[in-house]
C-alpha cells in the first residue's frame, strides 16, 4: 500500500484538485432514495445483479477517489469481503476507469470486492444518491475528522484526479434470491461512514475472522 499524503497540492495539479469542487452541467436524473424493502433499482451497468445465484449483495457507493473517508469505507468493505466467501462485495466509483483502478491499488488492492466504475454518477443517481451541501463535506466538522482520521488511522487526503467531493456516498444489503433492499445507509456527510456489518446481520449473515493477509 503506498502512502498518503498530508499536502495534496504538492503532488497532483491544482487544476484537478479544483475541479473536484465543481459542479457538472450535465447531472443524471435523481430517483427517490432506495429504501428498505425496494427491490433494487435495475440497470445494465450492474449485471451482477440481474444474474443473482443467492448468495447476498453488498454494495457501496464510494467518495471520490482520494477522499479519507473513501479509503476508510474501502478497507473495511474489503476486510469484510475477506472472511465472506458466501456474500458478494461490490464497490462502484465515480471516478474515471484509471484513476479508479490507480486508487484501489494505492490503498492495498481489491482482495474479492468487484468493482464498477460510473463517471457519469448514473447508477448513483438510480439508487437516490445525488450532491450534498457544502457543509456535510468541507464544513469544521469534517475537517475535524479527517484530521483525527489520519491522527489515529494513517489515513490521509490522497490526489483527487477525478470525481467529485459533492457526491453523496450510500451503501446497500440486497437479498440473494429475490433482489430486496435489506439495509440502507445513506451517508448525512463525508466522514459517516457506513457500518457493513449491520448490513450483513441484514442479510442474515454470521460475521467471520479475517481470512486473508495477501492483496491482489
Amino acid at each position: 500500500m503506498s502512502a498518503p499524503t498530508r499536502d495534496f497540492v504538492t503532488t497532483t495539479t491544482l487544476a484537478s484538485e479544483m475541479a473536484s469542487f465543481s459542479s457538472p452541467a450535465d447531472k443524471p436524473e435523481l430517483s427517490p432514495a432506495v429504501k428498505v424493502g425496494d427491490h433494487f433499482p435495475e440497470s445494465d451497468q450492474l449485471p451482477q445483479l440481474q444474474n443473482l445465484d443467492g448468495r447476498p449483495v453488498l454494495l457501496t457507493f464510494l467518495r471520490h477517489c482520494g477522499c479519507p473517508f473513501a479509503e476508510k469505507t474501502f478497507q473495511s468493505f474489503r476486510t469484510l469481503c475477506d472472511s465472506s466467501p458466501d456474500v458478494r462485495f461490490i464497490a462502484i466509483s465515480h471516478s474515471s476507469q484509471e484513476d479508479t483502478d490507480e486508487w484501489v491499488v494505492s490503498v492495498g488492492g481489491t482482495g474479492d470486492v468487484e468493482i464498477v466504475v460510473d463517471p457519469q454518477r448514473t447508477l448513483y443517481a438510480k439508487w437516490g444518491l445525488g450532491f450534498s451541501s457544502y457543509w456535510a463535506n468541507i464544513g469544521p466538522v469534517t475537517l475535524w475528522k479527517a484530521i483525527k482520521l489520519g491522527q489515529e488511522e494513517l489515513i490521509y487526503n490522497r490526489p483527487t484526479k477525478s470525481g467529485y467531493r459533492w457526491q453523496t456516498a450510500g451503501s446497500f444489503a440486497i437479498d440473494g434470491t429475490d433482489g430486496t433492499v435489506q439495509w440502507a445507509h445513506v451517508s448525512q456527510n463525508a466522514p459517516d461512514v457506513a457500518n457493513f456489518e449491520d448490513g450483513m446481520r441484514a442479510v442474515g449473515k454470521a460475521l467471520g475472522k479475517h481470512k486473508r493477509n495477501s492483496r491482489q
